[in-house]
């Protein structure tokens, strides 16, 4: 088997979609319904990536990866369901490198993917990145900063309006205002962002406006 594989476990309505996408990235895949089929198939050469549907037990398989492979090698969560903020940050918080709804775009998960295969391939990158994360962070307000991690914390929009005594629009607008500080274009990636750096600073009980 090439060394250059992507592993795929998830149900028959989506298992042929992520084997294509992987093959427009110049990998074969190794596709499975079932976590202990894949879990069989694994040998001593690591997954370039893994995309592993939460429905499917994905989250016990990315623990088995990171027990094999250790903390390096990419894993995307996907679900149909589960994808609120709680969700996501739960399945960040576990271990995996990103965490996508199936009914994302094809194009945008695609760029995701690729990202995570090219750091795969490039080790050195990744010291690099932390560093780039941890400078785009410090560029945060303050107010930016507390929306932020109680976001990541899995607070709804509302949760963190009530928790910093300001309005569900303010939320929003330092919610947008952080996301191009970031350059990033969701807060799912937002909050990824903060969980490879270890996550943000605990926000302080304030009310001021």
């Amino acid at each position: 088997m090439d060394e250059s594989y992507g592993l795929v476990v998830a149900g028959d309505h989506v298992r042929a979609d992520y084997v294509r996408q992987l093959a427009r990235l110049g990998l074969g895949a190794q596709a499975f319904a079932s976590t202990t089929d894949a879990v069989a198939s694994l040998n001593g050469s690591a997954p370039a990536v893994s995309i592993l549907e939460v429905e499917d037990g994905g989250c016990s398989l990315l623990r088995e990866l990171r027990d094999r492979y250790g903390p390096d090698v990419p894993v995307v969560l996907v679900s149909a369901v589960r994808t609120t903020p709680a969700d996501v940050v739960a399945g960040l918080l576990v271990g995996a490198d990103d965490y996508a709804a199936e009914s994302m775009d094809a194009e945008e998960f695609l760029a995701r993917v690729r990202r995570l295969v090219e750091r795969t391939r490039r080790p050195t990158a990744a010291a690099t990145s932390a560093t780039a994360d941890l400078r785009r962070l410090a560029v945060l307000t303050d107010r930016e900063r507390q929306v932020l991690a109680l976001t990541t914390e899995g607070l709804t929009q509302k949760q963190v309006a009530t928790a910093l005594g300001i309005s569900i629009k303010t939320v929003g607008a330092h919610m947008q205002n952080l996301l191009g500080r970031l350059g990033v274009h969701s807060r799912v990636e937002a909050v990824a962002l903060a969980v490879r750096v270890g996550g943000m600073p605990q926000p302080e009980p304030t009310h001021s406006r």
